[in-house]
């Protein structure tokens, strides 16, 4: 099978509203190093977690729950350093 160079992709480009998600039909394909396993994915999913992260909603700064508005549209009142599980800087 030969891997393509490039994929499809939704790409989170930080914290705020649904203008924070890009779609890119030419994402740079990933390379697996030694020891990792490339996965082909044909559909998925989104959950609470995803939209959570996406808007932030895990700031510290946040104390509103989170509504059809906050969901769509982000917080206003975010720390980003605490505003993700897990903050990861691709470079």
């Amino acid at each position: 099978m030969t891997i393509p160079v490039t994929m499809r992709a939704v790409v989170l480009t930080g914290h705020g509203g649904l203008d924070k998600l890009e779609y890119h039909q030419d994402w740079p394909t990933p390379e697996p190093g030694y020891g990792d396993v490339l996965v082909k994915v044909a559909a998925c999913g989104l959950n609470n977690t995803d939209i959570n992260t996406r808007t932030a909603w895990y700031s510290k700064s946040v104390t509103e729950g989170i509504t059809a508005v906050g969901g769509k549209d982000g917080f206003d009142t975010v720390d980003t350093a605490s505003g993700s599980w897990y903050t990861r800087i691709y470079s």
